[in-house]
């Protein structure tokens, strides 16, 4: 985990024993897209060699979807502060063939 950050990689979720519930979608990544018109987004997932999921994955935000951006929770209309190339984690719910984001935390890459 990146120091004073709050991504966590799949190998160290693992780790700490943290086991996602049944449904629940989670994506480590970067954003390839937004659209705040229909409230969605677009990661493009870390890769991992030899790894059959799909390569990106869409989430749509509603009303309750909880966003931080830079490890400043943000308000209504957080959706537009996200930008493509942000470093983001993006946990959910898979319901009826879509998935539904419950958070994102979203900020730009260390170098």
């Amino acid at each position: 985990m990146v120091a004073g950050s709050q991504f966590m990689t799949p190998g160290e979720a693992r780790a700490a024993g943290v086991t996602p519930a049944p449904g629940a979608v989670s994506v480590v990544g970067t954003v390839a897209s937004v659209r705040t018109a229909d409230a969605s987004l677009v990661v493009t997932r870390a890769y991992k060699f030899r790894d059959s999921r799909p390569r990106t994955v869409r989430f749509t935000l509603t009303s309750g979807t909880a966003v931080v951006v830079n490890g400043v929770p943000a308000g209504p209309g957080a959706l537009g502060r996200v930008k493509s190339g942000m470093q983001v984690t993006v946990t959910g719910t898979a319901s009826g063939g879509n998935n539904l984001a419950t958070r994102v935390v979203a900020g730009t890459a260390r170098r």
